[in-house]
């Protein structure tokens, strides 16, 4: 009886390895020739980037797709095409509402608020294991196509962007550590050469407003105590300070000091310099990997008399420039390759192309930029 029933269990064990297909997984980094990005997120905008000349681009994950079996399929085959076209891939996930219906745990209220986005939830047991399986779900998915992960959008704007409810800035580090950690050490055990960033708009020095929005150099500190032994990098949002107003050199509260307002690429070197502090450097001891995440330069200013797009060109170059000069760069993302009506409307004219499908003078400009 006992030799049947070794049988028995050696015949299924055999069925069950021969029907369940085995994942492996290979370390992957594609290493970008230049800095020159931009945002897409669909795959009919790839052969575009290819003709840009972009060696990276950058796009968004709403995690509700997660849990949609044809947008996974289709977000896969977009990133295979972006691997096929020799375009190293960034990926920001993002918790959106729309997860709600899948796995409420996912998120830390149980009604919407009106933000954007969401916080992963850490503020149970339930949600931060709903928080790393989704991270599995994902990065098993996708790990082997993606090189860079960023870990939701603009942190340090905890109303609109990460919202999680009003909490001290102690706290709010906190959760945000934890979350980041889950996705961080899933993104790591299927690829070890992958990097994982945490983002911030360009707000530098805000203290704490009602306890939803953050300074970054108030941030900076806990975040780094909590992560330290981490390899986590910056992504950074340098938009000019008016995003109706594409020139960014004269912005007057992007300072030469240490706690400017804000940080773009006219005073970038302000971020810079405080990730060179022996304090702030990765576990191997060198400064922190560093992307400009997002920056827009809008071809569309009430400031210059409505459209002017030859000005957005030049910005869009003096821009580029700033950011190669610094070496601590390696990602500038435009916001975006093509202008989607609503931002039109607000006079955030951010793409290369117009709503039309025309090229803008910045297309070129763009193109050509750092030859």
């Amino acid at each position: 009886m006992k030799n049947i029933k070794r049988i028995i269990a050696a015949i299924t064990a055999l069925t069950l390895s021969a029907s369940t297909p085995i994942l492996t997984y290979a370390d992957f980094y594609q290493e970008p020739a230049t800095i020159k990005g931009v945002l897409i997120n669909s795959e009919s905008e790839v052969a575009k980037a290819a003709e840009l000349g972009v060696s990276q681009v950058i796009t968004n994950f709403p995690i509700s797709w997660a849990y949609q079996s044809n947008m996974m399929h289709a977000y896969e085959s977009y990133l295979n095409a972006l691997k096929r076209a020799g375009i190293s891939v960034t990926v920001i996930v993002l918790n959106d509402w729309a997860v709600y219906p899948y796995n409420p745990n996912l998120l830390p209220v149980s009604e919407p608020t009106g933000a954007s986005y969401y916080a992963f939830n850490t503020l149970n047991d339930d949600g931060i294991r709903a928080t790393r399986e989704v991270a599995d779900r994902v990065t098993k998915k996708f790990g082997n196509l993606v090189s860079n992960w960023v870990i939701g959008n603009e942190i340090n704007d905890g109303q609109a962007w990460n919202y999680i409810g009003s909490m001290d800035i102690d706290s709010y580090c906190s959760h945000y550590a934890t979350a980041f950690r889950t996705w961080y050490d899933s993104i790591k055990s299927t690829n070890s050469l992958a990097r994982v960033y945490i983002p911030f708009d360009f707000r530098w020095n805000v203290g704490q407003v009602a306890g939803f929005k953050y300074g970054a150099m108030d941030m900076f500190p806990r975040l780094n105590q909590l992560l330290r032994d981490t390899d986590y990098g910056i992504a950074w949002h340098a938009y000019p300070e008016e995003f109706d107003n594409p020139i960014f050199s004269d912005d007057r509260h992007a300072m030469e000091k240490s706690n400017t307002y804000i940080i773009n690429l006219k005073n970038l070197h302000i971020l810079t310099d405080y990730m060179d502090q022996a304090d702030m450097l990765s576990p191997a001891g060198t400064p922190r990997h560093l992307i400009l995440s997002e920056q827009g330069f809008t071809s569309v200013s009430p400031a210059h008399g409505g459209e002017c797009q030859e000005l957005q060109a030049q910005c869009i170059a003096e821009a580029y420039q700033a950011a190669a000069a610094n070496p601590h760069v390696e990602a500038f993302m435009l916001n975006r390759l093509t202008d989607v009506p609503e931002l039109v409307e607000l006079n955030y004219a951010f793409g290369l192309i117009d709503t039309n499908g025309n090229k803008k003078l910045s297309w070129e400009a763009y193109k050509n930029a750092g030859k």
